[in-house]
């Protein structure tokens, strides 16, 4: 009889902890589980002009023959790195690896540098999806010419000032149509590109990419429009705009980190301390009831 609430005791234990470390083990293996299933989508911008190339992405070829300011995709990638390459033939014209997270939108945009001379690269660009007010549209601008940092003219004002080769900016305006021409950095003559007349449509991400070289009078852009939802009350009307162009979200060979999976985690971990808790009080319990019954 005495042995009894000995066993019980430890019965209970031992079920507190195998439930406790189950849900360790669901925190550990459900992260990596969604992680494998997770995916982005991915598009492939041709920026080089001249050239047709076809477009390979992980070895497996994804387009033939394309022609500068095609754009290849969606393309849904598995969450994790990838290597895309465009090729003429057997021969790799540029590449670079790339990272995916789960659910993200992805350009990769393969074109010059500012000297013509050097290989052209390929620069990822992450897409902001998030919703915009009613009546607006995000625009986001990149310069992935073979030119000098130059400022980007919307109206004939600069919204976007010296801008780089492979940086880009967006902003947040209203839905609408707007003469745009790039000019070289703080020279009004000499346009590089335009004017064009550029028809933005509001709940959507309108993405413009300046590419070519103004050396040869090859400059165009490359306009890729993507739907967004448009939620909440009218944007403030002020538009705040840059003095510098930003590097893009991600440089392809740089990659952002897969999130963490810790708060299944730490939730695991707090059952397991209130369940190691529970049991060690009602031991206690047990323990000053046996005594009392035993004196």
């Amino acid at each position: 009889m005495g042995s009894r609430p000995h066993r019980s005791r430890w019965s209970l234990v031992h079920a507190l902890l195998a439930g406790a470390l189950a849900l360790v083990g669901l925190a550990l293996v459900g992260p990596q589980q969604a992680s494998a299933s997770a995916s982005g989508q991915v598009y492939v911008i041709h920026g080089l002009v001249g050239q047709k190339l076809a477009v390979y992405v992980d070895g497996k070829k994804v387009c033939d023959t394309t022609k500068v300011k095609t754009v290849v995709g969606p393309l849904r990638l598995a969450a994790g790195k990838h290597l895309v390459q465009l090729r003429r033939g057997s021969k790799v014209v540029t590449s670079g690896s790339f990272t995916v997270t789960s659910g993200s939108s992805t350009d990769l945009v393969a074109h010059p540098l500012a000297d013509a001379a050097m290989a052209p690269q390929v620069t990822a660009y992450r897409n902001d999806l998030s919703a915009v007010a009613p009546g607006k549209v995000r625009l986001a601008v990149a310069h992935t010419a073979s030119a000098p940092p130059a400022d980007i003219r919307v109206d004939g004002k600069v919204l976007f000032s010296n801008v780089a080769n492979g940086e880009g900016l967006t902003v947040v305006v209203p839905a609408k149509t707007y003469s745009v021409d790039i000019v070289p950095n703080a020279s009004p003559s000499g346009v590089i590109l335009g004017p064009v007349s550029l028809a933005l449509k509001a709940g959507t991400l309108t993405r413009v990419f300046a590419i070519g070289e103004v050396s040869n009078k090859t400059m165009d852009a490359v306009v890729q429009v993507l739907p967004i939802r448009e939620v909440g009350a009218a944007a403030p009307s002020r538009v705040a705009t840059g003095d510098g162009g930003q590097a893009a979200t991600a440089f392809v060979g740089a990659g952002n980190p897969l999130p963490l999976a810790g708060g299944a985690a730490l939730a695991a971990g707090a059952a397991l301390a209130a369940g190691l808790a529970i049991a060690l009080g009602w031991s206690r319990r047990q323990r000053r009831a046996a005594r009392r019954m035993a004196g």
